[in-house]
């Protein structure tokens, strides 16, 4: 019974990490600075205006120039990302807490899927990428549709990569950045909660042995 107990409470724990899963989203409109303690790792500069992304479709490097997009309000300089109607875009990156990019015209029909390094995901439709703070109008210059996003798990499954896809035309972001490497309290958790599980489990086997 002793084990069951210490069992429950292991999955008690794991629980709430599963329940706590979901980053908390925070928008600084009209912002073109990545969240603090994050780098910047795309700026789209890299690729030569108007051409295709990898690991997307109809979705495309541009820059102000271009027709297919409109570059983000703050921040945004060179080149910038833009997934066109129908398309989508993926990018995978090295396991993080904080996951924050410059956000340009947000619409209804954008939307961005978050991949966490459990294999689960999870997708935030129009003004949810925003946590709904201000209505996705798409307007191109306005700080209610134009700054800076930020995701942060807290300690949850860490976030390694993202998936941008619209609807129509467009869904325009730049400098993606990333944090560090996740806090470790949550794995900390489990490890000494399995831990203490093992450990129970070779005390009753030695008493059995002794009492044999």
């Amino acid at each position: 019974m002793k084990n069951l107990a210490i069992l429950g409470a292991v999955a008690l724990t794991v629980a709430s990490v599963s329940a706590s899963a979901a980053p908390t989203v925070s928008f600084a409109g009209g912002s073109g600075t990545t969240a603090s303690g994050t780098t910047v790792f795309e700026n789209f500069d890299s690729y030569a205006a108007g051409s295709l992304l990898p690991g997307g479709t109809n979705a495309y490097a541009l820059n102000a120039s271009s027709s297919m997009g409109a570059r983000p309000a703050y921040g945004s300089t060179g080149n910038f990302g833009s997934v066109l109607g129908g398309g989508s875009w993926t990018t995978n990156f090295a396991a993080t807490s904080l996951f924050s990019f410059v956000l340009g015209s947000l619409d209804t029909y954008n939307s961005l899927t978050l991949h966490f390094a459990d294999s689960t995901s999870i997708t935030y439709a129009g003004g949810q990428i925003i946590n709904d703070l201000s209505f996705p109008s798409g307007n191109q210059i306005s700080g209610f549709t134009n700054g800076v996003v930020t995701y942060n798990t807290h300690g949850g499954p860490a976030i390694v990569g993202a998936t941008f896809t619209s609807g129509q035309n467009s869904f325009e972001f730049d400098n993606l950045a990333r944090g560090g490497v996740p806090e470790p309290a949550t794995w900390a958790l489990m490890i000494l909660g399995f831990g203490a599980v093992g450990a129970a489990m070779r005390r009753r086997r030695v008493s059995v042995a002794y009492t044999a």
